[in-house]
C-alpha cells in the first residue's frame, strides 16, 4: 500500500533493499505503471568530475540500450534506465528474479553436485554465445553475477553495466572486478572480447565441482600473478570421483591464449 512517505527513483516504488556494494544499492521496487516487481539498480557517482560524470551518463545509458537488446532466458533483462530527480543518481532497471547469487551458495554448500554444476554451466554457455553473436560481452563474468532461480537455473546479471563499471571505477595501478575470475588479458589491459568471459566461466565450472579456487592467494598480486603464470592443479586431482573428461573441458576454457579457449560459448555448451 503507498503512502506519503513511499520513496520512488522515478514511477518506481521502493519496497525493500536486495543488497549493496562499491557501486550503489540494488532495490526490490515495483513499477505502478503494469504492476510488476522489478530490481532496481542505482550507481553512484559520488567524488566524479563534472565532465567525467557526463560522460558516465553517456556511456550508461548506451551500454543499458545494448543490454536492453538481449532476450534470452539465461539473462536478466533490462527493462528500463533513469536518474533519480533530485541527485541525479542514474538508475537502471532489470528483472526481478527471486532466487540466489551462485557466490551466496557456493559460500554455504562449497561445492555442487556433478550434473547441477554441468547443467548450469551449459545454461550460462549459452547465454553467453547468444550474448556474444548480439556483439556484447561481459566482462565480469563471476559468482555474485549468476542468479539461481528458484527453479535451478542460470541467469546472469550485470550485461553491460559490469563493463561499464569496470572501465569508471578503474584506477592506476589496481585491478577491479574479481582477478580470480578475470582472464590474462583482462588483467594486462590488452581488452577483452567473449573468449575472456568462456575463460571466466571455465573458472565458475572449476569452482562449482571441486570447491577450491584455481587461483587462490593472499593478495590480488598473488591472485594476478597465478592467472597469468600458473596452470592449476587439474579438478580430479582434487577430487578422484570427477571424470578425467572434465579436466580437458576445463583446462581448454582455461588457456592463457585465447586462441587455444573455446571460441564460442556453443562450443563449450556442446
Amino acid at each position: 500500500m503507498e503512502t506519503p512517505e513511499t520513496k520512488r527513483f522515478g514511477r518506481y516504488e521502493i519496497i525493500g533493499e536486495l543488497g549493496r556494494g562499491a557501486m550503489g544499492v540494488v532495490y526490490k521496487a515495483r513499477d505502478p505503471q503494469i504492476d510488476r516487481l522489478v530490481a532496481l539498480k542505482t550507481v553512484s557517482l559520488h567524488g566524479q568530475q563534472p565532465d567525467e560524470e557526463e560522460e558516465f551518463r553517456k556511456r550508461f545509458l548506451n551500454e543499458a540500450q545494448a543490454a536492453g537488446r538481449l532476450h534470452h532466458p539465461g539473462i536478466v533483462a533490462v527493462f528500463d534506465v533513469g536518474e533519480e530527480p533530485e541527485s541525479r543518481e542514474p538508475f537502471i532497471v532489470l528483472e526481478y528474479v527471486p532466487g540466489e547469487a551462485l557466490n551466496r551458495i557456493l559460500k554455504r554448500e562449497r561445492k555442487l553436485p556433478l550434473d547441477t554444476a554441468l547443467q548450469l554451466a551449459q545454461e550460462i554457455a549459452e547465454a553467453l554465445e547468444y550474448a556474444h553473436a548480439k556483439g556484447v560481452t561481459h566482462r565480469d563474468i563471476k559468482p555474485g553475477n549468476i542468479l539461481i532461480t528458484q527453479s535451478g537455473h542460470a541467469k546472469i546479471a550485470d550485461f553491460g553495466i559490469a563493463k561499464l563499471n569496470l572501465a569508471h571505477f578503474t584506477v592506476p595501478g589496481r585491478v577491479l572486478g574479481t582477478p580470480a575470475y578475470m582472464a590474462p588479458e583482462q588483467l594486462s589491459g590488452e581488452g577483452a572480447d567473449g573468449r575472456s568471459d568462456l575463460f571466466s566461466l571455465g573458472v565458475i565450472l572449476y569452482v562449482m565441482v571441486s570447491g577450491h579456487s584455481p587461483f587462490h592467494g593472499d593478495s590480488a598480486t598473488t591472485v594476478c600473478f597465478k592467472v597469468a603464470n600458473r596452470e592449476p592443479l587439474p579438478v580430479s586431482a582434487l577430487d578422484l570421483h570427477l571424470p578425467n573428461e572434465l579436466d580437458a573441458v576445463i583446462s581448454r576454457a582455461m588457456a592463457k591464449d585465447p586462441k587455444v579457449r573455446y571460441q564460442r560459448g556453443a562450443d563449450f555448451a556442446n
